[in-house]
């Protein structure tokens, strides 16, 4: 009968767990063959399991003993039936696990290493058990690359590694080759100081053979006269190449005079010396762990001072919402209602003068009118009246130069500190430049038509201007008309060979333009810029520094604000790092974009047909071949967009067919991934509405409460009556109520069809509470909800189910209102306030926010649970809420990020739309035992989310965060002018 392969033994095996590499198990058929049908003794140190000395007593039938042996003090409950396996418990390296060993039978044929695989102890246990090998015997030490990391005492160049050990035993073997009077055991003295051991001469004289294969080294020891190299055996009567072949024993020349024979290999006094420069370095890391703990106590100081202030601020709003109450009183009143007309008719008449004014500016053309009024109804359905005259008085007016959110003066004062730079700075990034290891060219592309001359030159010049050297700006001319601009050109190029120009023959529009502009392109990169607009002068050396920095990337983009009519810089717009979903609401990606030119030419350029949104329409085909990493933001403005009534720096509705070009390029782009949506504009932006499937998944409402019978009668009505989206169900969880009113009607609830009733009168703990109800749920999907949400949008569930269907989409998020219209929830931006905030908190229910993000769909790092969908299994994939660390607050943040960090992003949508009733004038918690409460999940975020806190990828580090409106941050907290990434 065939014997089988040891491969086949652990193939077939059925009993306790063990694990060998490939080619291990193969060697060791070939190795071991010899041993197979012999009575031996085989030792194994290190069995997990156990499940080898099984395999071990199938494959050797004649063994007399198998013994293995592990220090995890569970392996003494291992049990065999085959009486020829022992275990031993314990540190194989320990006399008494040594001598315990040996008690099974004496001398060894086999010994394999498999234990704790660091350095130290595999050459201790080779020189205890190698001596009571039998001659003939083996010993296998495994997984020697394990010697190469630093975990296990060793690395590449450690000299006193496990592997560095194994092959200092090749010079054992040849000691009668060296030439110099010396012991075997001079060469291993390095490893006899390290790990305070003794070599036997006469044992180390018995090692016969050393073999490597892959991590598995194998020693064969054999008596030591077979170890020599023995008598040379001269056979044969020829000699014609070589006269004379006559010396039988082996030649040994006197090399005690050679440096390079020296018998320790490593100088006596560098461990030592070694040991003294470690001893310094860890005493000095005591000293920076102390100082770091007086820090982190002065810290837990200020935030004690920080709770403080926040209790105090809890007061503060408590007042503010008696006086909303007072005045809301005041506005019920008999004379309140009477005087309404007179305020109303006064507004209306000023809301009219500014509607004319602005309608006379922007509707010149009939397409004008057409795509104007299309987009005043979307906004009307929307956002009512209210938000049409916002959004047109926001169109219409022109921002007072250095504005910054409203505040006048603030961006000026900004730029004055942060983005201005001298000669010094100048010299410094001129010094970068010069240690950039390599200097890619980007090459400008930049369309023009009848430009003005003053700002084409300012444009040209402003490239000319830049610090970074290495550029070229290609112009194409689209057949301008005007004399003037083709001159000016000329004289450019004529001037200055990194200009070149082509003048098309005819005129084929801005995409036709930019690709002749393309093709004059030679560099490796390509920069798109306007010709009218302006680089500042570091903007150049920024985007090299970020090539550098990111060598995998292929597209960058940047910051950028506005020149007004009075050539000042102003409206600054600080974007988000790349955010997928906002990209499909609004083209941010814009300026300064710089694009890898071999992924242009490979996506086909610009498409003719999508004249005015052209660069969206170019960068949606560029990141279907992309990685999300692979687009990468550099938080600087780097581009100043000049702001004119012909120009979309002015307002979207300048150029009506833009608008719609932009829609057709995300539709296109979606068909292409094979995304079923519907792609509508209006003055906003863009809104991808994702198509629901026919067979629609149920969605589990989950909604916690504590009496407040009249709350969650109004949400749960206004779910019922109001939502278009009925596939779903209701669980209450009923948290300890005793209001008798509210038991009652919480029971009636539990007998509706769809609506069930969970009681649970345990401490209250919203992460546990909703955590148990999303056991019980049946729903494909999750949505959590708080008790005062309020339905205001019909479509708002499927609009967020349509979301949280979407590959890589965990969380979706809802825009909540507080009753009076005000914001309460636009997306949670990390920093906030310590931890976490909402987004444009408190701006009025028509105001578009921050460049119209309270408007779009876009990703955001969290989004709030007071009204969040999430597919069933993304929750319970990472765990559902942190019931432990964050039983109240924070918990939403810390699901959020734990959802990114699987790779899915989270969503916020403006299109579903609800009331958040209590928030608006619940206070905080002040209470002591709350305080402590707080500040205990306020630390644990600050530990695990510290990185996350500190940079908000859908925020910027140029925006504050000390307020939820966007404003500046003073300082921003990007690194230093002085400090560009090398």
């Amino acid at each position: 009968m065939v014997e089988p392969t040891l491969m086949q033994l652990y193939r077939s095996h059925q009993g306790k767990v063990s694990d060998k590499w490939d080619i291990y198990l193969a060697e060791y058929d070939r190795l071991f063959t010899p041993f197979r049908n012999s009575p031996i003794r085989l030792l194994e140190i290190g069995i997990q399991n156990g499940g080898s000395l099984e395999i071990w007593a199938s494959y050797f039938l004649a063994a007399r003993s198998i013994i293995g042996c592990d220090i995890n003090p569970e392996c003494r409950h291992l049990v065999y039936a085959d009486p020829r396996i022992s275990v031993v418990v314990g540190d194989a390296n320990t006399d008494a696990a040594h001598a315990a060993i040996l008690s099974h039978g004496g001398d060894l044929d086999i010994v394999i290493d498999d234990g704790s695989h660091t350095s130290s102890d595999i050459v201790k246990s080779f020189v205890r058990y190698f001596a009571h090998l039998k001659p003939g015997g083996l010993f296998l030490a495994e997984d020697l690359h394990c010697s190469y990391w630093a975990g296990f005492e060793g690395g590449l160049f450690d000299p006193a590694s496990s592997m560095a050990f194994f092959k200092r035993l090749a010079d054992v073997i040849n000691h009668e080759h060296w030439g110099v009077r010396a012991e075997r055991a001079d060469v291993l003295a390095s490893f006899a100081r390290e790990y305070d051991i003794g070599f036997d001469e006469e044992i180390l004289a018995q090692v016969h053979s050393v073999e490597f294969i892959n991590s598995l080294c194998v020693v064969r020891k054999a008596d030591a006269p077979r170890n020599v190299l023995g008598v040379r055996h001269i056979v044969g009567g020829e000699a014609l190449v070589v006269a004379e072949l006559n010396t039988l024993t082996p030649y040994v020349p006197d090399e005690s005079n050679n440096r390079w024979s020296q018998v320790v290999p490593l100088p006596e006094d560098e461990l030592p010396r070694l040991r003294t420069e470690l001893s310094h370095l860890q005493a000095r890391h005591a000293e920076l762990e102390s100082a770091l703990h007086a820090e982190r106590q002065s810290l837990a100081t200020e935030r004690q001072s920080l709770e403080s202030a926040r209790a105090r601020v809890g007061l503060l709003d408590a007042e503010v919402s008696r006086v909303t109450t007072l005045v809301r009183a005041m506005e019920n009143t008999l004379s309140w209602r009477i005087t309404q007309p007179l305020r109303s008719a006064r507004g209306k008449m000023a809301w009219a003068r500014r509607f004319g004014r602005v309608l006379a500016t922007r509707l010149g053309s009939g397409d004008a009118v057409v795509a104007t009024g299309k987009a005043v109804f979307s906004v009307a359905r929307e956002r009512g009246i209210e938000g049409v005259l916002e959004a047109l008085a926001r169109a219409g007016q022109q921002r007072a130069p250095g504005t910054s959110n409203g505040v006048p003066g603030d961006y000026a004062r900004w730029m004055a500190a942060y983005d201005t730079i001298d000669d010094t700075m100048r010299q410094r990034l001129r010094s970068e430049i010069s240690s950039m290891p390599t200097h890619p060219l980007i090459s400008v592309v930049m369309p023009t038509y009848n430009a003005r001359i003053d700002w084409l030159r300012e444009a040209i010049e402003s490239v000319r201007s830049q610090i970074y050297p290495h550029w070229e700006l290609c112009i194409a001319d689209d057949a301008s008309s005007d004399v003037e601009v083709r001159r000016l050109l000329a004289r450019y190029a004529k001037d200055d060979p990194r200009i070149k120009v082509e003048f098309r023959k005819e005129n084929g529009h801005i995409s036709a333009a930019s690709n002749s502009a393309v093709d004059l392109v030679r560099g490796q990169w390509i920069a798109l810029m306007d010709h009218d607009d302006l680089l500042p002068e570091h903007a150049l050396f920024w985007m090299a520094d970020a090539i550098h920095r990111f060598p995998d990337a292929r597209l960058f983009y940047s910051d950028e604000d506005k020149i007004g009519a009075s050539n000042q810089r102003c409206e600054p717009y600080f974007k988000p790092d790349w955010n997928l979903d906002l990209f499909y609401s609004q083209n941010f990606f814009c300026h300064l974009g710089v694009y890898d030119a071999s992924l242009v030419r490979d996506v086909g350029g610009f498409r003719v047909g999508f004249e005015g949104a052209q660069d969206h329409d170019l960068v949606l085909r560029c990141i279907e071949k992309l990685e999300p990493s692979q687009i990468q933001h550099v938080p600087r403005i780097l581009y100043h967009w000049r702001a004119h009534p012909q120009s979309t720096a002015q307002a979207s509705e300048a150029k009506p067919y833009a608008l719609e070009a932009g829609r057709r390029a995300i539709s296109e782009h979606l068909a292409r991934k094979g995304v079923e949506a519907t792609v509508t504009a209006d003055l906003s932006g863009y809104h991808v509405s994702y198509a629901l499937p026919a067979a629609r998944p149920l969605v589990s409402l989950v909604i916690p409460t504590r009496n407040a019978a009249g709350l969650v009668q109004q949400c749960i009505d206004s779910i019922v009556e109001k939502t278009l989206y009925r596939e779903y169900e209701i669980i209450l969880i009923d948290n300890g109520s005793d209001d008798p009113a509210a038991v009652d009607y919480f029971k009636s609830l539990d007998a509706r069809p769809g609506i069930r009733v969970l009681r649970d009168d345990g401490e209250f703990n919203y992460s546990a509470l909703n955590n148990r109800a999303v056991e019980e749920a049946r729903g494909q999907l999750i949505g959590l909800i708080n008790n005062d949400i309020e339905v205001i949008a019909p479509e708002w569930l499927g609009e967020m189910v349509g979301l949280a269907l979407q590959p890589g989409v965990g969380a979706v998020g809802a825009k909540l209102l507080y009753p009076d219209g005000r914001l309460q929830h636009g997306g949670v931006v990390l920093g906030l306030g310590g931890v976490a905030g909402h987004a444009m908190k408190y701006f009025s229910r028509g105001h578009t926010g921050y460049f119209n993000r309270s408007n779009l769909i876009q990703s955001y790092s969290a989004v709030t649970a007071a009204c969040l969908l999430v597919q069933k299994r993304h929750y319970q994939a990472v765990g559902g809420l942190n019931e432990r660390d964050l039983k109240v607050a924070f918990n939403d943040v810390d699901f959020c990020l734990r959802l990114r960090e699987v790779g899915l992003r989270n969503v916020w949508t403006p299109h579903a739309l609800l009331y958040h009733h209590e928030s608006a004038t619940r206070g905080q918690d002040i209470a002591p035992e709350k305080q402590q409460r707080f500040a205990s999940e306020v630390h644990y975020m600050h530990r695990r989310w510290a990185a996350e806190l500190v940079r908000d990828p859908a925020y910027n580090p140029n925006l504050t965060l000390m307020a939820e409106d966007f404003s500046l941050a003073f300082p921003p907290r990007v690194e230093s002018w002085n400090s560009p990434a090398q």
